[in-house]
C-alpha cells in the first residue's frame, strides 16, 4: 500500500511509476518465465537479496539494477515497459 507521501511524490513530479508498482511488475513477469528468484538473480548479475528488495518496493532500484533484471529476463527496455502498461 503506498503512503501518501509517496502519492505526492508521484503526481508532484509526474512519475508513472514508483518502487512498489515497478517490483510487482518485476515479480509478475519473473512469475511468467516460471523463473525463481534465485534464477533471476543469477542471470541478471544481482544479489537474490537485492531482487528481493527491488520486488517487496522495500528500495528504490537503480538504473543499472532495473537494466540487469530487465537483461535477466531476456527482455528489451521497451518491451518491459510497454508490458508494464498492458497490466
Amino acid at each position: 500500500m503506498s503512503t501518501n507521501k509517496d502519492s505526492n511524490i508521484k503526481t508532484e513530479f509526474g512519475l508513472k511509476f514508483d518502487a512498489k508498482d515497478i517490483g510487482r511488475h518485476i515479480t509478475k513477469l519473473r512469475m511468467q518465465q516460471k523463473m525463481t528468484r534465485y534464477r533471476l538473480a543469477l542471470c541478471s548479475g544481482i544479489r537474490e537479496s537485492v531482487l528481493m528488495q527491488t520486488e517487496k518496493g522495500a528500495r528504490e532500484p537503480r538504473l543499472n539494477t532495473v537494466l540487469k533484471i530487465i537483461a535477466g529476463l531476456d527482455l528489451t527496455i521497451a518491451d518491459f515497459f510497454s508490458r508494464f502498461n498492458s497490466k
